[in-house]
Order: C-alpha cells, then structure tokens, then sequence
C-alpha cells in the first residue's frame, strides 16, 4: 500500500514539475520580448502582447495615444530599469485557456519635469498616487534629481490558448476592479489564496 502511494506521489511531483517547466520554456522568450517592449517602449508590441479581455474596457487606438502622450504632455519620464523573472507558477486549465502567472521584480524610475512641477503639493500628491497605484511597493523620491524610484515586486498572469503558443499578458492587481473584469475568478482567487 505505501509503494503505491508512494509511486503515485512521484508520478503526480514528475508531471506537476514537467507541466510547469514545460511552460516555463515556452513563456520565458515571449516574457523576454515583452519586458524588452516595455524597457524600450515599444508600445506597440506591448500592446500586440497584452490580454485583448483590456481592449473591451479602453480601446486600443485610445491606449496607443495614451502611452505615445503619457511623457510628452505630462511631464514625466518613465525609465524601465532591470526586469526579472522570479518563478513561473503552476498553470492552471479553464476551459480552453491556460493560464500561468509569473512572479517578476522590476526597477522603474519617473523623471519629474521641474518647471511643471513646481510646489511640494504637487510632489506629495503624485506620491501618494504611485503608493494607491504600486500598494506595498517601495517608493523614493530623490528631490535633487527630480525622481521618483519604484522598485517593483508582481505577478504578470500570462494567458495562452491550449495547443497555442501565442501568450497574452496582464499585470495582476489584487484590488483593481479592472483585473477582475479581465481575468476569471477562479485564477484571482488562487492567487490570493497564495497560487499552491
């Protein structure tokens, strides 16, 4: 009886570690793609990559102007500094989608235009902004060079249909209503609960 426990065991840790390596395999040159879009702002390929369930909520042609602007007229710079894979989790089959989240830390570094932003308010209120925006994240701010250092600390969850290796990513969210009208409540709840 405990032979055949323990060969079910090593069978179930054997197909669980190949599942799970076997997606790490097909993701990790697609994530690489997608974090050198986003280092480079390549929006364009950022967005040819993210989950389509974002584009029934914002149009694409409105995201493309968004990203193209978000410098430009708002007077900040994002740099996106070294971007890491921490670990791919176990993925997990709905229907006819995989879905595998992927723990990953990430330096990102908002230059302030100085002549329009002008006064502490200003500064303070950005601030707790990004603290909303990156909840849990550490956040400076360097006042002599106009700069606000996030170093970030997530789980992208990337989405695939079975038999396909075309992978969609999303940044997952824990209280952002939006994450919860892209992704299925099966897969956030897991997460929150710790993804076992």
């Amino acid at each position: 009886m405990k032979k055949s426990v323990l060969f079910f065991l090593a069978a179930f840790l054997s197909i669980h570690c190949a599942w799970a390596q076997g997606h790490s395999l097909e993701l990790q040159p697609k994530l690489e793609q997608y974090f050198l879009a986003t280092k480079t702002k390549d929006w364009k390929t950022v967005l040819d990559m993210a989950n389509p369930k974002i584009f029934t909520l914002a149009p694409r042609k409105m995201m493309e102007q968004m990203y193209s602007q978000m410098e430009h007229e708002v007077g900040m710079r994002f740099d996106f500094g070294e971007m890491k894979i921490l670990d791919f989790k176990e993925g997990l089959v709905l229907t006819d989608t995989v879905y595998v989240p992927v723990d990953y830390t990430m330096t990102l570094e908002i230059y302030l235009n100085p002549s329009l932003f002008t006064t502490e308010k200003q500064i303070q209120q950005l601030y707790e902004g990004f603290q909303i925006a990156y909840s849990g994240q550490q956040i400076r701010f360097d006042e002599e060079t106009m700069r606000f250092t996030i170093k970030v600390k997530n789980t992208l969850i990337a989405s695939a249909k079975r038999d396909s290796n075309h992978w969609y990513f999303g940044e997952y969210k824990a209280n952002d209503p939006l994450t919860r009208m892209i992704f299925p409540h099966e897969v956030l709840e897991r997460l929150r609960q710790g993804w076992n």
